[in-house]
């Protein structure tokens, strides 16, 4: 292949991109020393261009794809033969400008899938990766996607057409959909409180651009001075920090901070964003990847505004209208939504949005059930996710269930030897269970595990109990783990999930495993899931989710008779340890989450002087100091989940947070009001406990 001829050959696509506001994506095929070579024609510069390769090309220094988002290239080169995070090559795309080259130097594409599944991070269970080769099928019907090699000429290839389009596309900012995001922002702030704003958009439609926007103009307004700005991590919104610096250059960054006269723009980690801080405004941006826990503790925040991607990498803004609209109906049924649907840095028909759609599922959509008169579930063959049209169901139901859903998750559904247990009816797959194998490890890895020297991945839960208790049958035995369960939205609640965590239960027993188990971010509806099923929780994280700020629980289920003791044994663990670790090391627990999960793992007992000292407190003969234990001793011996309000005891006897904090989160009068509702509270035990001992 002439290098002239190639550097003609990108002259052109980059004139007719340019033209259409289009972008395009060329493979590079062949042996490194080749496809570098080619490199040299595409006229890389290096602050035009994001490349991902584990050295220099042309120049060009390697970056971190993740730290680049909210950046504009005009090129992006990825080493496929040494960069082989599909996330990150899809990170790196959305920052490709209309009239860019997303270039991707990689082996001869028949060697490509060996390749890849042998250096893969993700699984190794099959000769060849079925996710990649699925992908490479793509290319040749892909409209704008170009494939050259050592042994395909550039004479044969199709050149690009003239123009398709009669004028030249051009990007007009703010989009008239941008401003009227920014018109509803400041809507927010003005308007009356207690009415959240939901923006939802695909990639690339500018929604972060639109917060900055917002930001700018209410601060030059004079509308806001204090905005808190969250995101699962700080990088996600530098597209907002840039955005407000360009139109105030009048202002300073420091850090995760933006300071303008007196004003402030923060950010902050959800997890962090307190109820009782005194901020003008809370942006939200991609709502999608936090759990309805916390979004929920951030609505308590009279003037916020939600920001989500509805299709990409980061998130399903599906599975966020699904899981939290209820809550905002019922807390705040005066919420508004809006969508942005123009693409800001590329045209509306881009080829490369769409090939990139299709080949990683980025818009994937489970298929509605017409009814649930007859549902069955049955394991899937690795030819059966061959078929795109389950793989699509499947794969959609697992975003639109999980709040952090990436495609190297399709990327292991593919290649790894998973049991994948679907629930259908009317064929139409209405639920989805990913069952992982645990355990077998080796005596060393085993000794390893326990001494808290190695964590093996893929062996969550079996490393775990392996290193909590000493025991190393939990490692060198065989289990399997419950990696996600999704169900349809319409379907829930109808013994879907139950149905298909029997059929994997009826797994494990055939293959010998000697217990069940999964692993959760906590919330309240998940913990009584696992339970209904009758999974045992056991241990609670010490760490946090630095998304989510949600801990992780472990729930397992017995399939042998010698483990039901020690499981037992471990929940009573749990329920003894976990009052005595709230205040050091699980005190941002959520207080719904706590009560749920100490009526899980069982009440403890109550004498009857704890009993008689919290009726004379309830008679007014005690103070509350003088009660206060045999209080807390009665919280942890009730069903929390059944008493009313319990959530103020909660946070009063196990947070101990202080009168105020207490009379201020429940918007009571002050310590005397907050006795009168904890009385009637403790009022509910004590019933509970009369009926429990009769």
């Amino acid at each position: 292949m002439k290098i002239a001829k190639l550097q003609q050959f990108v002259e052109q696509l980059r004139d007719v991109a340019q033209h259409n506001g289009h972008r395009y994506l060329l493979f590079l095929s062949g042996e490194p020393s080749w496809a570098e070579e080619q490199l040299t024609c595409f006229a890389l510069g290096e602050t035009e261009t994001l490349l991902l390769a584990a050295h220099p090309l042309c120049g060009v220094k390697p970056k971190i794809a993740k730290q680049q988002l909210g950046r504009e290239f005009n090129s992006v080169v990825i080493d496929a033969n040494s960069a082989q995070s599909v996330d990150d090559w899809l990170a790196a795309a959305g920052t490709l400008l209309a009239g860019g080259l997303l270039v991707i130097l990689c082996p001869d594409f028949g060697r490509w899938p060996q390749i890849f599944q042998r250096h893969s991070a993700a699984a190794k269970d099959y000769p060849e990766s079925q996710f990649l080769t699925r992908i490479l099928t793509m290319v040749d019907d892909g409209a704008g996607v170009y494939h050259l090699s050592e042994q395909r000429l550039l004479d044969s290839q199709s050149l690009p057409q003239l123009p398709s389009k009669s004028q030249q596309w051009l990007s007009q900012l703010p989009t008239f959909d941008q401003q009227s995001a920014v018109n509803a922002i400041i809507r927010v702030v003005t308007g009356r409180a207690k009415r959240p704003l939901v923006i939802r958009s695909d990639r690339g439609r500018g929604k972060s651009s639109s917060l900055g926007i917002a930001v700018a103009e209410l601060f030059q307004g004079g509308l806001c001075r204090r905005i808190a700005l969250t995101a699962p991590r700080a990088e996600a919104v530098e597209a907002a920090f840039r955005r407000v610096q360009a139109l105030i250059p009048a202002g300073e960054r420091h850090g995760d901070a933006y300071y303008f006269n007196d004003c402030e723009l923060q950010f902050l980690p959800a997890f962090a964003l307190k109820r009782t801080d005194n901020w003008g405004l809370v942006l939200v941006d991609e709502a999608a990847t936090l759990p309805v826990s916390v979004l929920s503790e951030l609505l308590q925040h009279p003037r916020i505004v939600f920001s989500t991607t509805v299709h990409g990498y980061e998130g399903s803004g599906r599975g966020f209208d699904i899981r939290f609209k209820d809550i905002l109906h019922r807390e705040r049924p005066q919420w508004r939504r809006i969508e942005l649907r123009e693409p800001v840095r590329w045209a509306s028909d881009d080829p490369l949005e769409q090939f990139l759609n299709n080949a990683f599922l980025l818009d994937a959509e489970p298929k509605k059930a017409s009814s649930l008169k007859h549902v069955s579930v049955r394991v899937l063959h690795q030819t059966d996710l061959e078929q795109q049209g389950v793989l699509s169901q499947v794969f959609g139901l697992l975003v639109q269930a999980h709040y952090q859903t990436t495609p190297s998750d399709l990327q292991y559904l593919m290649d790894s030897r998973c049991q994948v247990i679907v629930a259908e009816s009317d064929g139409s797959i209405v639920g989805v269970c990913q069952l992982l194998a645990e355990g077998g490890l080796d005596e060393v890895t085993t000794n390893a595990v326990i001494a808290g020297e190695r964590r093996p991945k893929g062996h969550l839960v079996a490393q775990r109990l392996a290193h909590i208790s000493g025991n190393a049958n939990y490692a060198r035995g065989h289990s399997y783990r419950v990696n996600r369960i999704a169900v349809a939205t319409e379907c829930r609640r109808h013994g879907v999930g139950r149905l298909m965590l029997g059929m994997a239960e009826e797994c494990a027993r055939h293959k010998g495993a000697s217990y069940l188990s999964s692993s959760f971010a906590i919330s309240p509806d998940v913990i009584l899931f696992w339970r209904r099923q009758e999974f045992l929780p056991v241990w609670l994280g010490s760490r946090r989710d630095s998304a989510s700020g949600a801990y992780s629980l472990l729930v397992v289920k017995s399939l042998s008779d010698g483990l039901d003791i020690d499981f037992k044994l471990m929940q009573q663990r749990l329920r003894s340890d976990l009052p005595l670790s709230l205040r050091s090391v699980h005190r941002n627990l959520s207080t719904d989450s706590l009560a749920t999960l100490l009526s899980c793992v069982g009440p403890g007992t109550l004498s009857l002087f704890d009993s008689n000292t919290v009726r004379r407190y309830c008679r007014r003969e005690l103070v509350f100091e003088q009660a206060v234990a045999s209080a807390t001793r009665l919280s942890l011996c009730v069903d929390l989940c059944a008493v009313t309000h319990s959530a103020l005891a909660v946070d009063l006897l196990l947070f101990a947070l202080d009168w105020a904090s207490v009379s201020l989160k429940y918007q009571l009068a002050g310590r005397a009001a907050v006795e009168q509702e904890l009385r009637k509270v403790f009022e509910q035990m004590l019933t509970i406990v009369d009926v429990e001992q009769k």
